[in-house]
């Protein structure tokens, strides 16, 4: 079962892409982190369909996980109440600025440079959704530019991997001992 949520800020709805799969449309959430557990302990249900305004631009489609400890999500119609949006919105608007605080410190203690922390968090957390558009290049120097831009792409997308393997490893174990 699908559920609507208004994201307000669109850099917020990019994050969702790191934190959940998409699917159909849908970011399938599980109870097994912290934002999915939250999303569905925000979910309502009701005998009845609501009816909710969609904005196009800033909803987002929820898939909720079946799961015994919320065996009502399946058997009555279940939405987000407006309020509990926002709730939403708050919480994913605090984790993203935690995960940005926490990975901008480890990336600068580990002696990278200020904006290659935020790149690699840029290109990590799947924010951007290309990183250049065909269409703007022009056309006598189309195929110079797109080699030119792989090659860019395809070195930064190996430093990044490897930049954010320490990153990721470095939390992890700094998280091993709060």
């Amino acid at each position: 079962m699908n559920v609507v949520c208004h994201i307000q800020d669109e850099m917020h709805r990019e994050y969702l892409n790191s934190k959940f799969a998409m699917e159909n449309g849908a970011f399938s959430i599980f109870r097994d982190t912290e934002l999915g557990r939250f999303i569905c302990s925000m979910v309502r249900q009701a005998d009845f369909p609501v009816e909710q305004k969609i904005n196009p631009d800033r909803a987002v489609f929820f898939r909720l996980p079946r799961t015994s400890a919320l065996p009502s999500l399946f058997t009555r119609f279940s939405f987000i109440h407006p309020d509990d949006q926002r709730k939403i919105n708050d919480f994913l608007i605090a984790t993203f600025n935690q995960d940005f605080i926490q990975y901008y410190f480890v990336g600068k203690n580990l002696g990278l440079k200020q904006k290659d922390v935020i790149t690699n968090f840029i290109l990590s957390r799947k924010l951007i959704s290309r990183i250049g558009e065909i269409e703007q290049l022009k056309k006598r120097t189309y195929r110079a530019e797109e080699k030119q831009l792989q090659t860019m792409v395809n070195r930064l997308a190996r430093r990044v991997q490897i930049q954010n393997n320490i990153i990721s490893k470095t939390i992890l174990e700094i998280q091993q001992y709060q």
